[in-house]
């Protein structure tokens, strides 16, 4: 019975010391910075992207890696403008691993303040994102966020040659200049719908330079104004 004490209490010394042995080496290690955040590697991202990410990432380089949480660093990540998602992994020693993506423009707006790249999802984007391979909507008005992810969605849900078109918004919605000057209101809502109307409609019939506007915001109808004088009236419209 002594015996079996004896062994259990030198098991449990041997432990003991054995745990502050591995605690104050840790604590050596990390006083000497071993931890500390020293490397971050990024995948995903364009160098033009590099830099808003390490921004971010820089007030954390010599925080002990171990101090990080990769939640609060995701979020942070995501909201920066460009960035649609991202993933930390901690990577030890002392390293992060950052999958990011990268937002993809789809239209652009040019209004009175410029012109700026709109995401997928209806964000704003930094001019960095700007290419010449995107629609451009032209506006005399800020358009809301609400409208913007309406337009985004339609931009990247629809196929079609931008070249030969042209696009306005105005207070009564988006309006699609065609080939022939002939204008296709398709207003705010359920714009693929009426797109696709519009197209059928265009295709069932020869083309005449004498319709200006082609309305399709009338529940299952298209509504022709036709120009006297094969020129649209002045202040056209509706």
């Amino acid at each position: 019975m002594k015996d079996r004490r004896k062994i259990a209490f030198w098991l449990l010394l041997v432990s003991g010391l054995s745990v502050f042995a591995l605690a104050m080496t840790y604590r050596w290690f990390e006083r000497g910075g071993v931890f500390d955040l020293d490397t971050v590697r990024i995948r995903g991202a364009r160098q033009a992207d590099s830099s808003a990410i390490c921004q971010v990432v820089k007030p954390l380089f010599g925080t002990p890696i171990w101090q990080i949480d990769p939640a609060v660093l995701q979020d942070m990540l995501s909201d920066v403008p460009g960035i649609d998602s991202a993933s930390i992994r901690l990577a030890p020693l002392s390293s992060l691993i950052l999958e990011v993506r990268i937002s993809e423009p789809v239209f652009a707006i040019s209004d009175s303040s410029g012109v700026a790249a709109v995401s997928s999802i209806g964000e704003v984007l930094p001019p960095r994102f700007l290419t010449d391979s995107i629609p451009v909507v032209e506006s005399r008005e800020r358009i809301d966020p609400a409208v913007s992810r309406k337009l985004a969605s339609w931009f990247r849900a629809c196929e079609m040659q931008y070249d030969s078109l042209l696009f306005r918004y105005t207070d009564r919605g988006l309006s699609v200049f065609v080939g022939n000057g002939c204008e296709v209101l398709l207003g705010i809502n359920r714009l693929s719908e009426r797109w696709e109307g519009y197209q059928q409609l265009a295709s069932s019939q020869s083309a005449s330079d004498s319709w200006y506007q082609v309305d399709m915001r009338y529940a299952n109808q298209a509504v022709l104004r036709k120009s006297e004088g094969n020129s649209p009236p002045q202040g056209g419209g509706i």
